[in-house]
């Protein structure tokens, strides 16, 4: 499954502020590898997933200005498939 329902809890901004602030000390290889392992998983269903995926999407907005996971209305969490660095951004695995 490649994509999650968000259902907000309390405690979960603070949360992820907390993984987005370590996530920001990550290069962007270990972004990429991070979302990579996320695709192969898949989205299990599981709330901290969720939250995890939220940071690892604000981390790659600041690192390459786009992002491979798609968040529509703030509750449909989505991966778009495998990626592979390329130079200093991404793109698709063919």
């Amino acid at each position: 499954m490649l994509e999650h329902v968000f259902i907000p809890r309390m405690g979960d901004r603070e949360r992820v502020i907390e993984l987005y602030e370590n996530l920001k000390k990550s290069s962007k290889a270990e972004l990429v590898a991070s979302y990579n392992n996320a695709v192969r998983i898949g989205i299990v269903g599981a709330h901290a997933q969720a939250i995890r995926l939220i940071a690892l999407n604000w981390s790659f907005h600041d690192a390459f200005q786009k992002s491979p996971i798609k968040i529509e209305d703030n509750v449909l969490i989505s991966l778009t498939g495998a990626i592979d660095l390329k130079d200093d951004d991404w793109e698709y695995q063919n």
